[in-house]
């Protein structure tokens, strides 16, 4: 007996993929011992799939950037002219699922979906079949001519799914599997430490500055620090993070609507915690934590460097980890992508994200890039003066 794959012709977008087995020298077909079907399913539409939903539901709990809302504000607000995002998703038996979100650029890229503004992404796996399910939504991509290459990122590279998601790539058609550092990440677990006593664990200059310039910028006039969850108070705070983080040292949003957008969908979830520091009637510095199950991720901050003297940024941080320890009780904070000096004064751990990218041997640009990730590898070596006759270990064959 041999097994032979045969691909039905898709309807409405929906690609079966039915395995089925054949004798030698006569067809001889027995019932499917197994079936995954492929969708291509546009972001606007993904929430009338009430599996999708609930999957991404349960995905936003642990982490709010793993969602479908957070998805859907990228889409709506973060997109480059051109781009498509899309969810991939391959069904196999019973409930088992896996779902892919995806930008499509129109210069023939597939990537992650997300941008600068994401700091973790993580796949949808429903079930117990992850690696043939997500193995076969690559494989349906790599038969699209238009993609030439692919990045998922940035992924936990200790977690199962960046083994699975990166063998899933180097079965499936596509060649120069490899993976990429994308950034440090820097958190701190609490293990039982209230406020008063993870302050203590800082560094003395940490002590020392919150404790000087807090009473500094208290006392003037109009002055202290407001943090703003929703409510009547949330679009004047939204207006006037957006003015501080306008007028700091930091590069102007390239999406002006993405947070505060953001900042919304964050206040309707329960997630935010927008801290306004304010100096003699004026709101000098911002910062923008979301809170969820536990942990407390620290999203974007800024302030006027006019008042850098008074050390805003330190104050409002430690206003609000006293905040998220005492009233939320986390148990996890997590100061996202950077290795910044100050992050890592305020946190203990430090850990990678990384990222996987494949490129596609049916696209001439595919090939280009093939041929010269394969070159770089071979004198990278040579130029730090170590001979190499290192060759790829199998050919591509460029269709």
């Amino acid at each position: 007996m041999e097994e032979l794959l045969v691909k039905v012709l898709p309807v409405k977008g929906v690609y079966p993929i039915v395995f089925l087995h054949g004798a030698i020298g006569g067809l001889s077909l027995v019932r499917p011992s197994r079936t995954i079907s492929i969708e291509k399913i546009p972001l606007s539409e993904a929430s009338r799939d009430e599996q999708l939903r609930a999957g991404f539901d349960r995905l936003a709990a642990k982490n709010p950037q793993h969602g479908l809302d957070w998805l859907i504000n990228l889409a709506d607000n973060a997109l480059d002219e051109g781009d498509t995002a899309l969810i991939y998703t391959a069904r196999g038996r019973g409930d088992d699922l896996a779902a892919l979100p995806l930008r499509l650029s129109r210069d023939g890229r597939a990537d992650a979906l997300g941008n600068f503004y994401t700091s973790s992404f993580a796949p949808l796996v429903e079930g117990n079949t992850a690696a043939p399910l997500f193995k076969e939504i690559f494989a349906e991509l790599a038969r699209q001519n238009g993609i030439h290459s692919i990045t998922i990122s940035p992924l936990d590279p200790a977690a199962a799914n960046f083994q699975w998601l990166q063998q899933a790539l180097q079965q499936s058609g596509w060649a120069g599997t490899h993976s990429y550092f994308c950034f440090g990440n820097w958190t701190h677990s609490l293990q039982g430490d209230n406020w008063e006593q993870y302050l203590a664990s800082r560094p003395s200059r940490v002590r020392n500055t919150v404790d000087r310039k807090k009473r500094k910028l208290l006392q003037g006039e109009n002055s202290g620090i407001r943090i703003v969850t929703g409510g009547p108070e949330l679009e004047d705070a939204i207006a006037q993070y957006t003015y501080i983080y306008n007028t700091s040292w930091k590069r102007p949003e390239p999406y002006a609507e993405f947070m505060p957008a953001l900042l919304r969908l964050a206040a309707r979830k329960g997630w935010l915690r927008l801290a306004i520091a304010d100096y003699e009637g004026q709101a000098i510095a911002a910062q923008a934590w979301l809170v969820c199950e536990g942990a407390a991720y620290i999203y974007k901050l800024a302030y006027n460097q006019d008042f850098s003297r008074l050390s805003p940024g330190t104050i409002l941080t430690a206003a609000l980890m006293q905040y998220v320890i005492e009233r939320d009780e986390v148990v996890h904070i997590d100061y996202l992508s950077g290795d910044d000096g100050y992050k890592q004064e305020w946190m203990s751990e430090r850990c990678e994200r990384h990222g996987l990218a494949a490129y596609n041997p049916r696209t001439l640009r595919g090939c280009a890039m093939i041929a010269g990730r394969t070159l770089k590898r071979i004198i990278k070596p040579m130029r730090a003066g170590v001979p190499s006759h290192r060759r790829p270990s199998s050919a591509v064959e460029c269709r």
